[in-house]
């Protein structure tokens, strides 16, 4: 990777960002934990991604909560809280192979930072939307494909940043950690965003996300800039969009990788997107109490990930990948065989679970198995994958409508366990991963 450093040389691509020494052990945690937390310990860089990573998903998850509640509390319809839930699925849909070029063509740290601002400015629109009495689900609709747009542009350029801060001996780990990122704030943001929805209102969340997204910019702003592999601005970018799809067509296991993480996806993600409506719906669930049902997807994630950053070759990563997809679909099948909403929070905490299994994981293999100039690329087909849910979340919340929301996700628990299974026996290049 060339590098340029703030003198406008290059170093190689094989050198590793390293800067300002090693952080402290932080005592008899660190050393207990010094092999779960590593490339955090030991590399300043992704330290300060990383903690940019922490405070960018806690707003996020803040808006998907406050959002999908609002929006049920002004419309009353799960067709449409599930829309505007999915607004950024187009544009994700549709932005992501640019995005991917663009983290394999310009400086990603700008990108990451660019992206970072736009959301938090967002966010305080919104806040001033509903202070000032006007707003409508017309406009957190607007806002959800818009940030669908900046999320897009963001995460290629973030995810192909890790190998060049970390190296590959410690891929595995570190996407595991920006897994747990993601998994502590679904943990504590969620619950924080239905509390302060319940007692000061919406525009309050709203307000805070605004505060919370700027100040991610500032630990963003203290990692080194960093130049992709290759610019080569002689190629169009429908050229490069076509070279990605390309190599990922030639790189066998990549390809499987993709086909799995896509299905399981459309399949099992649509229902956290509308848990707000089966909530609310089956157990009579208050939004303080919505909150806790998604902070315990939260906990499920945090376990996985934690359990993940553990992990190297030889511990059949393959297996445990493919498992993922059994946890989530026996995760749905308890929350619709069981009523209650006690059972619906252990099987949130299996969701979370199962979708740490194949999504950080699945992450770390397929850039162990990606080459450089094409990781953002990679990233960004991968991440329409997030885009293609209104495959799987508009038919749910119709179903939901129509059927009544138990047997609509027990269509969905039984369709996941089935596809899970089939994956074991019809992609053995995942399962031979070790």
């Amino acid at each position: 990777m060339a590098i340029r450093n703030p003198a406008g040389q290059q170093t190689d691509s094989a050198e590793v960002i390293r800067s300002g020494g090693r952080a402290p052990r932080f005592g008899v945690v660190g050393r207990s934990f010094r092999h779960t937390f590593e490339a955090i310990i030991e590399h300043r860089d992704f330290r300060m991604l990383w903690f940019g990573m922490v405070l960018s998903m806690g707003g996020f998850q803040m808006q998907m909560v406050v959002r999908g509640i609002l929006v049920y509390d002004m419309t009353g319809d799960a067709v449409i809280t599930g829309l505007v839930g999915l607004g950024f699925a187009p544009s994700l849909l549709v932005v992501s192979l640019f995005g991917g070029v663009l983290g394999d063509r310009m400086e990603r740290r700008l990108i990451i930072q660019l992206s970072q601002v736009a959301n938090g400015l967002l966010a305080g629109v919104v806040a001033f939307l509903i202070i000032s009495g006007t707003v409508a689900w017309g406009h957190l609709f607007a806002v959800s494909v818009i940030q669908g747009a900046m999320f897009a542009v963001q995460m290629p350029a973030r995810q192909a940043v890790i190998p060049s801060l970390v190296g590959k001996d410690q891929l595995a780990n570190a996407f595991a950690l920006n897994a747990m990122a993601m998994s502590i704030m679904t943990l504590l943001a969620p619950a924080l965003a239905g509390v302060l929805y319940q007692v000061t209102g919406p525009e309050s969340v709203y307000l805070i996300v605004t505060v919370v997204m700027i100040s991610s910019v500032i630990f963003t702003s203290l990692v080194p800039k960093m130049y992709p592999a290759k610019n080569d601005d002689k190629t169009s970018v429908l050229q490069n969009i076509v070279a990605g799809f390309k190599y990922i067509g030639r790189n066998k296991f990549v390809l499987n990788l993709m086909i799995y993480t896509v299905i399981i996806a459309v399949l099992s993600m649509p229902f956290r997107m509308l848990v707000q409506v089966y909530a609310k719906d089956v157990y009579g669930s208050e939004p303080s109490q919505v909150g806790v049902l998604l902070t315990a997807l939260g906990l499920g994630g945090l376990i996985g990930a934690i359990s993940i950053a553990n992990l190297r070759k030889g511990h059949h990563r393959g297996w445990i990948l493919l498992g993922g997809a059994l946890v989530s679909g026996a995760a749905l099948t308890l929350i619709v065989g069981v009523p209650i909403y006690a059972a619906g929070v252990i099987g949130m905490v299996g969701i979370g679970l199962g979708e740490q299994a194949r999504w950080a994981l699945g992450q770390s293999l397929m850039m162990e198995n990606t080459a450089d100039e094409y990781r953002a690329r990679v990233m960004s087909v991968l991440m329409m994958s997030f885009g293609m849910l209104p495959l799987g979340m508009l038919p749910l919340g119709y179903a939901m409508k129509e059927l009544g929301a138990r047997p609509a996700v027990g269509i969905s628990a039984a369709l996941v366990l089935v596809v899970a299974v089939l994956s074991f026996f019809l992609l053995p290049r995942i399962r031979r991963a070790k």
